[in-house]
């Protein structure tokens, strides 16, 4: 068993509310490995469009 630092760049999609937001990005994390922390340390909203948000996620994950 290893872990794994990640920093992932996504983009939070307009169907999704802020109440789902937690079960979104822990499906992300899921591709990398099985998170143990995570925490959402940034969020940019795009100037052109209100509904184009990403978010940056710091991540700690267990590699198999």
């Amino acid at each position: 068993m290893r872990l794994k630092s990640l920093e992932l760049k996504l983009e939070w999609p307009e169907n999704i509310p802020i109440q789902g937001l937690r079960r979104y990005v822990l499906e992300e994390l899921r591709n990398s490995g099985e998170p143990i922390r995570w925490a959402i340390t940034s969020i940019v909203f795009s100037p052109k469009s209100q509904w184009r948000r990403e978010l940056t996620v710091e991540a700690v994950v267990i590699l198999t």
